[in-house]
């Protein structure tokens, strides 16, 4: 986890504009430890989430396996390797390594503007990207278990997973994923600033 006491110590060791070693410093950090906190909750339920949904979906393929087709344990083990490739794309945007102090102050910036438009993009393209997926690996299991099923379940079932996932995708990109990018970009604005404001 980042240590904003010794990034303020390095910070006030170099020539800088006092912007940037105190009122700018103690905003950013007000703001960075803020972030970073609702990142690692939000990322630390949604792991236990899915930890909980591969426990369900063994329980459920070693359980219904037989007298499925190939479609069933397709989709099932699909919905596995998104939602690992989702967990990695998450905890990616983490910031673990400590701040080498050896490099320069706008070089060490850079590095936390980096993270932040990483977490900007897990926001916005990859969240697309996931639901996109996860509604495919739901079709994939929907054609599966509505084989035998009369006309109006098996077209009725794909059309209502299909309206919960794009109206909940829909939903949460018009305003918690607005919001999380509205504060993501002032905090990258913050620490550009404080770049500009350090004197080399």
């Amino acid at each position: 986890m980042m240590n904003f006491e010794d990034l303020q110590k390095s910070w006030r060791s170099q020539p800088v504009a006092p912007l940037a070693t105190e009122e700018g410093l103690a905003r950013v950090k007000k703001n960075w430890n803020k972030q970073y906190r609702n990142i690692l909750l939000r990322n630390i339920f949604t792991t236990l989430a899915f930890i909980a949904v591969f426990i369900d979906f063994a329980w459920v393929y070693s359980s219904f396996h037989k007298g499925h087709s190939i479609f069933f344990g397709g989709s099932i083990l699909f919905m596995v390797i998104l939602m690992i490739t989702f967990l990695w794309v998450l905890w990616k945007g983490m910031l673990y390594k400590k701040a080498d102090f050896s490099t320069s102050n706008k070089e060490y910036l850079s590095v936390y503007i980096e993270k932040l438009h990483w977490r900007r993009k897990t926001i916005g393209t990859y969240s697309t990207m996931y639901m996109v997926l996860l509604w495919l690996a739901l079709m994939f299991y929907s054609w599966d278990v509505t084989q035998g099923g009369s006309i109006l379940f098996r077209v009725g079932a794909p059309l209502a997973i299909t309206i919960y996932c794009f109206l909940t995708w829909f939903i949460s990109r018009r305003t918690k994923c607005k919001k999380q990018l509205a504060k993501i970009d002032a905090l990258i604005a913050d620490l550009r600033h404080l770049g500009d404001n350090i004197d080399l």
